[in-house]
């Protein structure tokens, strides 16, 4: 698990598995503790992407046990508004 700090609101517990930081690629969205970004986005081409270092859609049993501060529903929520916003090319809060 990792806080994961985005640019409208409260920290997000993530289920993250050492995955990459995004330095010197599109709009930071979310950051990883040390402030290095979490979740990017950008346009590629005539595309929209949005790049993510951690699981927002995990489950909660890939959690193996590692207590959560929050629901995992919120991530969930998350992970859908991040989806939407890459299939709709809607631009998210950024720092």
């Amino acid at each position: 698990m990792v806080k994961i700090t985005t640019a409208e609101g409260p920290a997000l517990d993530q289920y993250w598995e050492s995955g990459p930081q995004f330095t010197g690629w599109g709009e930071v969205v979310g950051k990883y503790p040390d402030g290095t970004p979490a979740i990017v986005e950008a346009s590629v081409g005539r595309g929209w992407v949005i790049l993510s270092g951690v699981h927002p859609e995990a489950p909660a049993d890939w959690g193996r046990g590692i207590p959560f501060d929050i629901p995992v529903s919120d991530d969930t929520e998350y992970a859908r508004m991040l989806i939407l916003a890459a299939l709709n090319r809607t631009t998210l809060p950024h720092y």
